[in-house]
């Protein structure tokens, strides 16, 4: 994958098959997400904008670009979930491990994962905290969140209210959490 990370109105043009103005329209309109160049003007979208937006609207994700959505990031210190990076890396997943909210915010802001996985038996960490905090952020819009809840968690329901996307129990087969974090980011 070459190391695309913003493209030009006529590069996102020419991916859905339109005239430049008419992605100039949509960033006007706020459909999609865009900044412009200081001096010139020039609009510049980021890849995993552009790949969100085609995604709300339908659209194909060209191959080169889909992979770049593919980012996850695993907060976590359990070695078991740990374990399942190399499975998800043969799925063509790019896996980040943080092991504080901390290092998960840096990573969140500079990395631009697609996932979160959050692991709510974190010592010092309050899942509920920081789903408000994700779902609170319009940059984070698109986040997918799957959480990691406690074994034995008597109402997993809460933490879908509170804005996960979906919850495993902290005791599921690995296979099985890879899956659905696949499931989620092929949504």
């Amino acid at each position: 994958m070459s190391e695309v990370h913003v493209l030009t109105t006529g590069e996102a043009a020419r991916y859905c098959g339109v005239n430049f103005r008419t992605v100039i329209r949509w960033i006007e309109r706020g459909q999609l997400k865009a900044y412009k160049l200081p001096g010139r003007g020039d609009h510049r979208i980021c890849v995993e904008d552009f790949v969100g937006f085609l995604r709300d609207n339908a659209m194909p994700v060209p191959a080169e670009l889909g992979s770049a959505t593919r980012k996850v990031l695993l907060v976590s210190t359990a070695p078991e979930l740990a374990g399942c990076r190399p499975l998800l890396q043969q799925a063509s997943v790019e896996v980040e491990i943080a092991g504080d909210s901390f290092s998960a915010g840096a990573i969140l802001a500079t990395s631009k994962p697609a996932m979160l996985v959050l692991d709510t038996s974190l010592e010092g960490l309050n899942g509920f905290q920081v789903l408000d905090c994700v779902r609170s952020r319009s940059d984070f819009s698109s986040l997918s969140v799957l959480v990691i809840a406690p074994a034995g968690e008597a109402n997993p329901q809460r933490w879908l209210d509170a804005g996960a996307d979906a919850v495993v129990a902290a005791n599921c087969d690995r296979n099985e959490l890879v899956g659905r974090i696949n499931l989620l980011l092929d949504a």
